[in-house]
């Protein structure tokens, strides 16, 4: 599926699902992540809750149903930091979520519009054309909707 480009925050959009990447240390102290930790504190609680009684694995999705929003906290990168061209992020990981993602969508009747950011791409090191490849590969039961924060 063809990406939909917007400008702005993905929280704030009309799209009822968000996708947006997690690392696996029961973290989410920037980027996007720290917003919807704020923003959203279900969506962290449910994916802390998780880390302590399964850990966090690359690939898995823990998705979240807040009263706006449902957040799906993707599994992207085992860690973090801010090193200058060091990559975090697992494009498989990136794929496996999708692909998990997809499959939970496909039961719906209609093609929802799901909201992310550049996942992967930012504070994640990794190569937006890569991702987008990805991402256009694997959505085929959503719409998505890639948002340029500025």
């Amino acid at each position: 599926m063809n990406i939909v480009y917007k400008n702005g925050d993905c929280l704030k959009g009309d799209e009822r699902y968000v996708i947006h990447g997690c690392n696996a240390k029961g973290v989410m102290g920037s980027g996007i992540a720290k917003q919807i930790k704020e923003d959203f504190p279900k969506a962290f609680n449910d994916y802390v809750s998780h880390y302590k009684k399964h850990g966090l694995h690359l690939g898995e999705v823990i998705p979240s149903d807040n009263v706006s929003k449902i957040i799906f906290n993707a599994i992207t990168q085992q860690s973090y930091g801010r090193d200058v061209g060091k990559r975090y992020v697992s494009y498989d990981a990136i794929r496996d979520s999708l692909k998990w993602i997809n499959g939970y969508l496909s039961e719906m009747d209609d093609m929802p519009e799901v909201a992310m950011p550049q996942i992967g791409a930012g504070l994640g090191g990794g190569d937006w054309e890569i991702i987008s490849s990805i991402i256009e590969e694997e959505c085929t039961s959503f719409i998505p909707v890639v948002y340029i924060y500025e």
